[in-house]
């Protein structure tokens, strides 16, 4: 340790608000604008705040402060309110708030858990932490250094949540609203269309088993536009390294998937997907984890790996399989009473509009660089996490020294 850190229990250098925490249950709690956070991060919004400003949340209680998959310590800005799950604290005049969240997510905190079967942080433990505090700038300057990092994955992830929602306005504009047929049909122009690609749409609809369809389009089936290719392959055939996706990997609603394990502790037969290839959990209530492969490896048999029959058809397909009325048949058609499940028959029979190859081509121009900057963004975040992870440790030890304040 540098002569100018010290070494000291994290209750010296912070303020604890643990005493102003005021738990809601949940059918008490009043929808609103404001965030509610518990354990690990916001569990709901709610009408009110109790604290107003720059906060560090330590997890008081759960699995996850022995199996950290995700930060036990999380920032929280603004206008909050707090269950008694997380304690809350501030740095005091040694110690910046920023700072200390860098530093409490780089330590190992189970000598101070109690409970064996569900670790807890007490107040009295969590002011014993003993960690290394450098001198204000250089506090400052790391906080800096690691947030300028965070920052930059935080915007990819902003990226990618933007990208993702262009092209599913243009999906539901093109193929369940049929807004540039109804534009041609009134002899308008479509909204912010090109002649060329207006050119493909038909001005005029017709009566179809779905109700009203733009005229010559036909009722597809999505496996017609899709397979399921099983390719299964056992534990013994599978490298270490080789990435690996499980439900757990998935989050809900996006197509992102950003986060994903490797193959080493796998002990049971997988799935073989590649990347562009879609992956949709099949196990209800988990229809709603459904993304574009960013790398190809291995995941778990309760996902489908889904291979478009064309190259055009991957973004169409993409958008259908995480699209609310695909996840609605999937909830109804599923089956299984101790973990309900659909099967690829019942997904594959999903009935919807389907217009002319020509038109899937040029959304497949469209989207398809949206899709392959979200899938960038992602290897870039994943290499930032990397090296904000190599350098944390590196920098609150001193080993890694920036005595003056970043600009």
């Amino acid at each position: 340790m540098m002569n100018d850190w010290d070494l000291c229990p994290l209750g010296e250098v912070t303020i604890n608000f643990d005493s102003q925490r005021i738990p809601v249950k949940e059918l008490d709690r009043v929808s609103g604008p404001y965030p509610y956070y518990g354990a690990s991060g916001i569990i709901d919004w709610v009408n009110d705040y109790i604290f107003d400003g720059e906060y560090l949340l330590i997890a008081e209680d759960g699995e996850n402060l022995k199996t950290r998959k995700t930060p036990i310590a999380f920032m929280a800005n603004g206008k909050i309110w707090v269950n008694n799950h997380a304690h809350i604290v501030q740095g005091n005049e040694r110690a910046l708030t920023k700072f200390l969240y860098y530093a409490i997510n780089g330590l190992d905190v189970t000598p101070y858990l109690t409970g064996s079967t569900f670790p807890k942080l007490t107040k009295a433990n969590l002011n014993n932490i003993r960690l290394i505090v450098p001198p204000l700038d250089e506090q400052r300057s790391i906080a800096h250094i690691l947030g300028t990092l965070d920052d930059k994955i935080e915007l990819n992830h902003r990226m990618n949540e933007t990208l993702e929602a262009i092209a599913r306005a243009i999906f539901k504009s093109w193929f369940i609203d049929f807004d540039p047929v109804r534009a041609k049909a009134e002899g308008k122009q479509p909204f912010g269309m090109d002649e060329e690609t207006a050119a493909l749409f038909p001005s005029e609809f017709e009566d179809s088993e779905l109700g009203e369809i733009p005229k010559g389009w036909a009722i597809g089936y999505l496996s017609h536009y899709a397979e399921n290719p099983r390719r299964g392959i056992e534990p013994t055939e599978i490298a270490p390294e080789t990435p690996y996706f499980g439900l757990e990997h998935m989050p809900r609603g996006s197509i992102s998937l950003s986060d994903w394990g490797a193959a080493e502790t796998i002990s049971s037969n997988k799935f073989i997907f590649r990347q562009g290839e879609i992956l949709f959990g099949k196990l209800r209530p988990y229809f709603r984890k459904v993304g574009v492969a960013p790398i190809d490896g291995v995941c778990s048999t309760d996902i489908f790996v889904l291979r478009p029959r064309r190259r055009e058809y991957g973004e169409f397909v993409l958008m259908w399989a995480s699209d609310q009325r695909f996840i609605d048949h999937c909830n109804a058609v599923s089956n299984g009473a101790r973990m309900p499940r659909v099967n690829w028959k019942d997904m594959g029979s999903y009935p919807f509009v389907a217009p002319q190859d020509s038109i899937l081509e040029k959304y497949h121009q469209i989207i398809r660089p949206m899709v392959e900057q979200i899938i960038q963004n992602i290897h870039l975040s994943r290499t930032l996490h990397e090296l904000r992870d190599a350098l944390l440790p590196k920098l609150l030890s001193g080993e890694i020294r920036v005595p003056m304040e970043a600009d």
